[in-house]
């Protein structure tokens, strides 16, 4: 709970800090963590672009590496006046390579008022317990500084933050197409929005398909683990053991591992549907869309939670464990990661 709470947080955190960039409206001092570095890189976009004018930035813009410099000169280069500017901006990737956060600690209480300040300490949390984080805080409730911390995103909203974003940028794609990506890229917002790109230049059209997703995207034009998961939810065993089939022998290009966490992902959806069906006495429809499923994928998941009730969807996720388990040690003998994944299916199909 208390995860979910700091992860919403920062999402608006970062919605608010968003907008009043975009109105010119600028802290002394920005600090950006977390292990999710998207939003940095949103927010850091956004500064290098509206704090100051191109002509500005020749006297007035420095950005520099932890690695490179000591927190000591940084306060120093925050204190030199701007240069025919009303302020200048000061941007730290990488710091929480800094030796030591010590010299911010005075600056934080009393901030240059004509410097923005930014320290960017890329997919790190900070230390609540620190010295310079609880200056921070205080900073912060007077106006002084703004901080954002932003946790990895939730599995299963990932292909509801797909949606959102293509929408962003003027563009719409279909549920399954984003449940794919979805399922290719894992959590990793920075690696999403790359494929994402790559798939803007890529297709001619404003709506991104399954096919798409696939060919740009470089997954498998005949069968993905998006495919598998749904041959598995429709007990479809002629289609399943067809996939993996190829899987099992292409392993490179389909890597056990990678199919594995796809199946864990569906199951785990489902798990979750079911468990609000139970446990709150919701319907199928109320409890999937509160678990982020919606459209198309509905009736998919209807028939999946229909041939595994919730029982034989918990031994499902247990077996997918053991494979996985399997797959790293011993215990695999001397079958191949294709036998491995046809006695997996072979069991859930049961």
């Amino acid at each position: 709970m208390a995860l979910r709470q700091d992860r919403e947080a920062g999402i608006r955190k970062f919605a608010e800090l968003s907008e009043a960039i975009d109105r010119g409206i600028f802290a002394p001092i920005y600090v950006l963590s977390g292990e999710e570095p998207y939003y940095s890189d949103v927010i850091l976009k956004k500064l290098d672009e509206k704090v100051l004018t191109p002509a500005q930035k020749d006297f007035n813009y420095s950005l520099l590496y932890a690695s490179d410099t000591d927190a000591g000169q940084v306060v120093c280069l925050c204190r030199r006046y701007p240069v025919e500017s009303d302020r200048q901006l000061v941007i730290i990737r990488e710091a929480q390579l800094f030796s030591s956060l010590q010299p911010f600690e005075n600056y934080i209480a009393n901030p240059a008022s004509d410097t923005v300040l930014v320290l960017a300490f890329t997919g790190k949390k900070l230390d609540k317990r620190t010295s310079f984080y609880k200056k921070l805080q205080d900073a912060a409730k007077k106006g002084l500084a703004q901080v954002m911390e932003s946790e990895i995103l939730e599995e299963w909203k990932v292909a509801a933050w797909i949606t959102d974003y293509v929408k962003s940028q003027d563009y719409s794609i279909d549920s399954q197409a984003a449940q794919l990506l979805a399922q290719h890229a894992g959590t990793s917002l920075r690696k999403i929005v790359l494929e994402l790109d790559k798939l803007f230049k890529g297709i001619d059209s404003k709506t991104i398909t399954v096919k798409d997703v696939e060919i740009n995207v470089g997954i498998s034009r005949d069968f993905n683990a998006f495919e598998l998961c749904k041959a598995i939810g429709e007990k479809n065993r002629l289609r399943c053991f067809t996939i993996a089939d190829v899987f099992g022998n292409n392993p490179k290009k389909y890597p056990i591992q990678m199919t594995l966490g796809a199946l864990f992902f569906y199951f785990n959806q489902m798990l979750r549907i079911e468990a609000a069906m139970t446990s709150y006495n919701k319907g199928f429809y109320e409890a999937a869309q509160g678990c982020g499923v919606f459209g198309p994928r509905q009736k998919e998941f209807e028939t999946a939670c229909r041939n595994y009730p919730l029982q034989k969807t918990m031994l499902a996720i247990s077996l997918i464990k053991e494979c996985d388990l399997n797959s790293k040690s011993a215990g695999a003998g001397l079958a191949g990661d294709g036998e491995l994944l046809k006695e997996l299916l072979a069991k859930v199909l049961l």
